[in-house]
């Protein structure tokens, strides 16, 4: 009996215990900084949205219309937007005052996540949570042909 190796019942559950609490630390700092990226890709996706909003209210401009301001989600992912992404709604609408012009607001939605902001604020602490709330759309906001 002198000569027996290996490890005690105790030893093994000490051990699991361990790594159990490690483990637990590593996943609630791992977590919270996954959720930022999510909604930092958030907000570049809604920004995409809103430079493709923005190209298209210039060569609205351009061809001799009083352009176009307002354009929805299901428009810019027919036509400017190279990533098609499904699920998104809402729009985006450009600003026509002379201090602001050219500068977009958007509402846009996903299955996770919602933002309204404008250009010049939009960053990952402008999205929350999707919820039930949509701010109405604009009378004037049309797609273009």
């Amino acid at each position: 009996m002198k000569n027996q190796k290996g490890f005690t019942l105790v030893e093994l559950l000490a051990v699991i215990v361990i790594l159990a609490v490690v483990i637990l630390i590593a996943v609630t700092a791992v977590i919270p900084r996954m959720n930022d990226a999510r909604k930092g890709a958030f907000a570049d996706e809604v920004m995409a949205y809103i430079r493709g909003a923005q190209e298209a209210y210039v060569e609205s401009q351009m061809d001799g219309s009083a352009g176009t301001t307002c354009f929805t989600v299901a428009w810019l992912n027919a036509n400017k937007i190279d990533k098609k992404e499904s699920g998104y709604s809402g729009y985006v609408q450009i600003s026509t005052a002379s201090a602001t012009e050219g500068q977009g607001t958007a509402y846009i939605k996903n299955s996770k996540y919602m933002i309204l902001a404008g250009t010049g604020s939009l960053s990952k602490t402008n999205v929350v949570a999707a919820g039930t709330i949509t701010p109405a759309q604009p009378g004037t906001c049309q797609d273009v042909e």
